[in-house]
């Protein structure tokens, strides 16, 4: 496994709804790990938790094609989620994800009120909206329809920026990608694990959603710092096996007391980045013969 680490990203949090819960952040971009000096963007974005499912079929159709029929024009397969201000949000978010800081997307949406930051991870004014790229994890899709692999890379970014409080928190979203590179500065800032992400959002219409999360060595260690308002990877009592934001809660990422052992999610960790990689759906003790592995994944860190 490479060590690459990623992008600080300040986390949405949206209201909790029970089969969709998807709250996603906004973004702070940031130079590579070498620069002694780092250059941050912040938007305040709040998505409503359950428009991500609200949206899934036209989600799941838009991957199948470009997200322009130009460098800078939406396609016309984003009509359906454009149509909507949920939808408008889930497209935002996508968009964040897939493409890099730099490159924006437009489109003339009949109706859309005017609306921009804080309000919204977008720009819309007389009907004319802009939707910015900030991560760069499936940067292709700009002009070709999403590979399988670029769709885990951007399920795990989406339900990595999700929060079960309303609240908008700074997060550090780490992995093994070539476009997740985080800067010195923000790895010392950042060094509490929440957890680990990933799945698939772009399932058949008739499956749910594969969405998964673990529980990271600083959440497991209890309620401090940025992890407060932070409960995704965390199992919700009241629904075993499920996190508070209704993803399945795979157990602890990894075996954080060797003395005495428990199962874990994640057969390796990169130690140096704090990357999880190669996770399951569930816990097991080094052999899991009945879960898929997952290697796209994205390790969320907080401030102390």
């Amino acid at each position: 496994m490479t060590n690459r680490p990623r992008r600080l990203v300040p986390a949405a949090a949206p209201a909790f709804a029970v089969a969709a819960t998807l709250a996603i952040a906004a973004l702070l971009a940031a130079v590579p790990a070498h620069a002694a000096v780092t250059k941050n963007r912040l938007a305040t974005n709040r998505l409503a938790t359950n428009r991500l499912a609200t949206n899934r079929l036209a989600t799941n159709r838009l991957a199948a094609y470009a997200l322009t029929s130009t460098r800078l024009e939406a396609s016309e397969a984003a009509t359906e989620l454009l149509a909507t201000e949920g939808g408008r949000d889930v497209y935002s978010y996508l968009v964040s994800c897939a493409l890099p800081e730099g490159i924006q997307i437009e489109a003339t949406v009949p109706g859309a009120p005017d609306i921009g930051p804080p309000d919204a991870n977008y720009v819309c004014a007389a009907e004319r909206c802009t939707f910015y790229g900030a991560l760069g994890l499936a940067a292709d899709w700009i002009d070709h329809r999403l590979a399988s692999k670029d769709e885990r890379w951007i399920s795990a970014c989406m339900f990595a920026r999700v929060n079960a409080n309303d609240t908008a928190e700074a997060v550090s979203l780490r992995g093994d990608h070539p476009a997740l590179v985080v800067p010195v500065d923000e790895g010392e800032l950042f060094t509490l694990e929440e957890g680990a992400f990933y799945g698939n959002l772009f399932t058949h219409e008739d499956d749910p959603i594969d969405w998964n999360a673990c529980r990271g060595e600083g959440q497991a260690q209890g309620e401090t710092g940025g992890l407060a308002l932070r409960d995704c990877a965390e199992e919700n009592p009241a629904d075993p096996g499920r996190s508070y934001c209704g993803f399945n809660y795979a157990g602890d990422c990894r075996d954080f007391t060797p003395a005495f052992p428990i199962p874990y999610a994640c057969k390796s960790f990169g130690a140096t980045l704090g990357i999880e990689g190669d996770c399951h759906t569930t816990s097991g003790d080094g052999h899991w013969p009945s879960s898929r592995t997952y290697r796209e994944v994205i390790t969320v860190y907080v401030s102390p």
